[in-house]
């Protein structure tokens, strides 16, 4: 498989992997926001939450790690950590001009790529070599 191919199929098990995620957290940050939490708090809770399974997906599954946790757990967390800023920056930019449900749609997206290119430039996960 080349490594255009394998990159691709990584892509594509990420974007299904955040579907997935994000469509659960989105109807949890839904239904806290309707509960009287606030917008900010909400998406707080939520992206914690949705760092655990996050990485159980994402390591078992998209990125087919066998390194050991101490060496994949410091790189998922940097990339989350990355992460985390980015949605909390974009989501108070976001929130100036949307509604909070409309605005954390753009925001899980934009979040989602700023987490992947982290996750890619940290190494985590099986690396392939250029054929």
């Amino acid at each position: 498989m080349t490594r255009l191919r394998r990159e691709a199929r990584t892509l594509t098990r990420y974007g299904i992997v955040g579907i997935v995620n994000n469509l659960v957290l989105y109807l949890a940050f839904v239904a806290l926001v309707w509960a009287g939490t606030g917008p900010l708090v909400s998406a707080g809770i939520c992206y914690v939450a949705g760092v655990a399974m996050s990485y159980w997906l994402n390591r078992i599954w998209t990125f087919e790690s066998t390194a050991r946790h101490s060496r994949e757990v410091p790189k998922f967390l940097t990339a989350y950590a990355i992460g985390f800023c980015a949605t909390l920056v974009m989501l108070r930019i976001l929130l100036i001009w949307l509604p909070p449900q409309l605005a954390q749609i753009f925001n899980i997206g934009l979040t989602a790529v700023v987490i992947y290119v982290s996750l890619r430039l940290l190494k985590f996960g099986k690396m392939q070599d250029a054929d």
